[in-house]
């Protein structure tokens, strides 16, 4: 399905932005060498990956590289190995060993190397032949950025969270070694780094992993009985959220609003942008990058909701990660099938007994979805045979989280060995005002500080804006309410987009409240009243609407209301006939103003019924709406 499908609980674009940025942190599995081919069969005449029905395609993946002292029989199965520490401890922004973590640093200061231009600083060249990723093949290495972890270039949403981290880093040590003078390079670079990663920590625990999973049980110190080794099951099925990552990745500016611009591509091409690029457009593109800088992407990831955590995958990630099919296209969802596979991952069913959930007997045990439930008989035709990625994605949501019962117990379970097991965990570490700070400490506070943005939400893992007013019975017609003028329930208001679409629709309720909360992303909406049969609005029927912010609160947005008056016939004659008064002299001028007070006095009398008759029609009109509206 095409369709955007936000998720339900409101969830920013943060939530998979941040999640890739720790998954990076925590591992990291290269194929084997030799390489082990373990690729995906492409269905005879599939439109994406086999448009000319040769029937003889497929979607390479090689094997894991793995322990070579198992996998011998079933009872010593293979063992995966990861290249980068299970700790959360910044080794996607300091490295996982010396030769990565030195080449990354000035030596000056504490500080780590950075690229001056005109956006601002940017992370280092990879000019000292670093093993970095290029997928795409886009660039030279030479013009990827150098970062601690390899996959540093995979998007620019991810670019920006790694040269986010160097700044703040870098900002920490300037500060450092004005308030510390006697400290080193290293002394300072080391306290640093230990200050980041309580940051990392902390913004996961006490922001990322509520918003995602919900609550997880309190720290109660270190456990060396704890294995903090990275579960299978996670890495390569529970937290492969892909699902909720959008197809774009647009560029806002600090109001909230789409930038359009032009960058020259790697082709030397001058390419136009219209608010944003396609995902598949952000793979491995350090040159737009180089030419936009960090704000308008991290303003836009706390500006959008992300999709919902589900079954349906969008077309960057299903037909073109990292470039289209058959040049280096790829379909993530049957990769991640495949990989649960290539590890030996247990069936889903297995895999919740396994984490203390009860067996399940049936398809609707797991989704309450029907569509969904036939189509798993269909593919799977027992319960049992369903592949653990799949099931995990299928199951309904936890009552306040994003992920389904399984997935939480393992994220859970995998999060708080990673955290027990940590003998450096910042809690045990730091004390008093500073591990205070460190609690507080939010993306948004991380972003402010080291970037141009000044409007993002207290906690950018969430984008709740929020538009409401009131629609009343505007009886004098002065488009303000006043005493003892009612409110109007049972009134549509609409919110439209900038192309005037409408995208959500609210009802007033019986004091004319109304609310609209499916805003998607920040920027100009309109307001609609639909002005119920029979009545007029009394100013204009459509408003403007500026959502800055991802918790934008935008109130008194208030519709006044009246009824029709229905036209009242004139009459008119071409002669008066006007009795003089019995009393009125023979003097002409007596006679005249005897004629004056006549005529006024008859103005003031139909002044007066002409009044009464408006009141009355008015009356009557309001008493015929309200009871139409209480009869609905």
């Amino acid at each position: 399905d095409t369709d955007k499908v936000e998720n339900d609980r409101d969830l920013s674009a943060y939530v998979y932005v941040w999640g890739q940025f720790i998954d990076h942190d925590l591992g990291l599995t290269k194929s084997a060498t030799p390489r082990e081919s373990f690729n995906v069969v492409v269905p005879k005449g599939d439109p994406q990956f086999d448009p000319n029905g040769t029937g003889v395609q497929v979607i390479p993946l090689s094997r894991s590289v793995y322990d070579t002292t198992t996998g011998t029989s079933t009872s010593n199965p293979r063992e995966q190995i990861t290249q980068v520490t299970s700790w959360i401890d910044g080794s996607m922004i300091y490295g996982s060993d010396t030769t990565r973590a030195a080449s990354l640093r000035s030596f000056v200061g504490g500080k780590m190397k950075t690229l001056s231009s005109s956006v601002g600083e940017l992370l280092p060249l990879n000019m000292d032949g670093l093993t970095m990723a290029n997928d795409a093949h886009r660039v030279p290495d030479t013009q990827l950025f150098q970062a601690g972890d390899v996959r540093a270039n995979e998007n620019i949403e991810l670019t920006a969270m790694q040269l986010l981290f160097v700044r703040e880093h870098n900002r920490i040590a300037a500060e450092m070694a004005v308030s510390q003078p006697r400290l080193n390079d290293e002394q300072i670079y080391q306290k640093t780094r230990e200050i980041v990663i309580a940051e990392l920590q902390s913004i996961t625990y006490n922001q990322w992993l509520p918003a995602l999973v919900g609550a997880i049980s309190p720290y109660r110190g270190y456990n060396p009985k704890v294995n903090p080794g990275i579960a299978n099951e996670f890495s390569t099925a529970s937290y492969r959220l892909h699902s909720s990552i959008n197809d774009d990745v647009e560029f806002f500016d600090n109001e909230g609003r789409p930038m359009s611009f032009d960058y020259v591509n790697d082709a030397g091409k001058t390419v136009s942008v219209d608010g944003g690029v396609t995902l598949s457009e952000a793979f491995f593109n350090p040159t737009l990058f180089k030419q936009t800088g960090v704000d308008g992407i991290l303003k836009y990831a706390g500006s959008t909701k992300a999709e919902e955590i589900d079954l349906q995958m969008v077309e960057s990630l299903r037909n073109f990660l990292f470039g289209a099919p058959g040049q280096g296209g790829l379909d993530l969802a049957s990769l991640n099938i495949q990989r649960g596979r290539d590890h030996g991952l247990a069936d889903f069913n297995s895999m919740r007994v396994a984490y203390g959930l009860p067996h399940l007997t049936s398809f609707s045990q797991i989704t309450s979805d029907k569509d969904l439930q036939s189509k798993l008989v269909e593919l799977y035709g027992n319960v049992d045979n369903v592949d653990a990625w799949v099931g995990l994605l299928a199951e309904d949501h936890v009552r306040g989280a994003s992920v389904g019962p399984t997935s939480q117990r393992i994220i859970s379970d995998q999060f708080q060995r990673v955290r027990d097991g940590d003998r450096f965990w910042y809690e045990r570490v730091f004390s008093g005002r500073q591990l205070a700070d460190l609690q507080r400490t939010t993306l948004e506070d991380v972003i402010e500080r080291n970037t141009g943005i000044t409007s993002l939400q207290d906690n950018v893992f969430f984008f709740r804006a929020e538009i409401s007013g009131q629609v009343y019975m505007d009886t004098n017609g002065n488009s303000t309410q006043d005493p003892r003028e009612r409110f109007v329930p049972k009134v549509t208001i609409e919110l439209l987009n900038e192309a005037g679409e409408v995208i959500e629709q609210s009802v007033t309720d019986r004091m004319g409240r109304y609310r609209l909360t499916e805003i998607p992303e920040t920027g100009d909406f309109q307001v609609r009243v639909v002005v119920p049969s029979g009545m007029e609005t009394t100013s204009s029927a459509v408003l403007d609407a500026h959502v800055k912010s991802g918790d934008a609160r935008l109130p008194r947005f208030d519709f006044g209301l009246r009824p029709v008056v229905p036209a009242v016939r004139s009459f008119s004659s071409n002669s008066i006939l006007i009795e003089p008064p019995h009393n009125m002299s023979g003097n002409p001028s007596d006679s005249l103003a005897g004629l004056g007070s006549v005529v006024d006095a008859m103005a003031n009398d139909l002044d007066r019924l002409s009044k009464q008759r408006d009141h009355l029609a008015r009356q009557s009109a309001i008493d015929r709406v309200m009871a139409s509206l209480r009869s609905h």
